[in-house]
């Protein structure tokens, strides 16, 4: 597997969590703290839609897809500025 660097700045209190994760002895470095917690966003997003189309006649099936991700997005952008419309299929 190929990486590359992410320069992400934290706050104090941020930064003090993820150097205590590694001096517990739960992670061998830093970056394996930012890697757990990126996973476990991807996981909990997954769940999140699966929750929300998982039942429906249709539904996509397994991860959502890069399109999956345009229309959930496009939908909460219609839904904060007030212009709801209900999905065809």
């Amino acid at each position: 597997m190929i990486t590359q660097a992410l320069n992400v700045n934290l706050t104090a209190e941020l930064r003090r969590y993820v150097k205590e994760q590694v001096r517990a002895g739960r992670y061998q470095n830093e970056n394996e703290v930012v890697r757990d917690a990126i996973r476990q966003m991807q996981e909990r997003e997954i769940e999140q839609f699966e929750r929300v189309f998982g039942d429906f006649p249709g539904a996509p099936q397994g991860e959502p897809t890069d399109e999956d991700h345009a229309a959930i997005k496009a939908a909460i952008q219609r839904h904060r500025s007030g212009k709801q419309t209900v999905p065809t299929a």
